[in-house]
């Protein structure tokens, strides 16, 4: 996974913009805009990849401490060039299954599309339960396999036939997309994931729909 994003890191936000038809872009929007409310000391912005989300809330949450954390140091690299000038932000480059952070001392965690790449998704959100705070929470936006029974037939051709193309012509890298496309479709359906994140501790608070459950937005409370 680590040499699959280093390889793709130039193209990446690309990537999310075939996959998601730039709707990905209004998501991450909309998960800072309903987290504006809060005021967290410190913030992960896990599996940060090239500092979308990191950007947004370093403009949302001006007194916090941005903790940007990513496998891949290309895709960090990438991050780095948005926050040249920005002390607030800060990087480290490790896996979401062992992370370098001590135990009780997250405010607020934002996980965006990068939870279903992780090698070992129940070990990565016992790690979150770990570092986050009592009573803090978890945003974490994702794609999702959709079911819904009129988008199916569209989806299904334009992911598994249309993107993988798509990624051999625009990236060079038509495994990858494959890939990610792949990450989706093995993906744990939504009512899944709430069920695996409260056999770690966690309360799902709230949930939102995209695009028919293309991708959802859950608030996880640790408890």
């Amino acid at each position: 996974i680590k040499e699959l994003f280093n390889d793709v890191s130039e193209k990446y936000n690309l990537m999310n913009d075939i996959m998601s038809f730039g709707l990905h872009r209004l998501w991450k929007r909309d998960m800072i805009n309903c987290l504006k409310h809060e005021d967290p000391k410190v913030i992960l912005d896990l599996a940060g990849g090239t500092g979308d989300i990191s950007k947004l809330l370093s403009n949302i949450c001006k007194h916090s401490k941005i903790l940007t954390y990513d496998i891949s140091i290309n895709m960090m690299l990438q991050s780095k060039q948005k926050f040249k000038y920005n002390k607030m932000v800060s990087f480290i480059n490790g896996s979401a299954e062992e992370l370098a952070i001590s135990d009780d001392s997250i405010d607020l965690i934002t996980l965006g599309f990068g939870l279903r790449n992780f090698s070992n998704i129940e070990k990565a959100i016992s790690e979150c339960y770990r570092v986050l705070k009592f009573g803090k929470k978890i945003y974490c936006l994702e794609f999702s396999p959709s079911t819904n029974i009129n988008l199916l037939p569209f989806y299904n051709f334009y992911s598994q036939k249309v993107i993988p193309k798509i990624g051999k012509r625009v990236a060079r890298n038509e495994d990858a997309y494959r890939y990610l496309v792949e990450s989706i479709k093995n993906f744990p359906h939504n009512i899944e994931l709430k069920n695996i994140f409260k056999k770690y501790g966690f309360f799902c608070y709230n949930e939102k729909k995209y695009l028919g459950g293309i991708a959802y937005l859950n608030v996880f409370y640790k408890i």
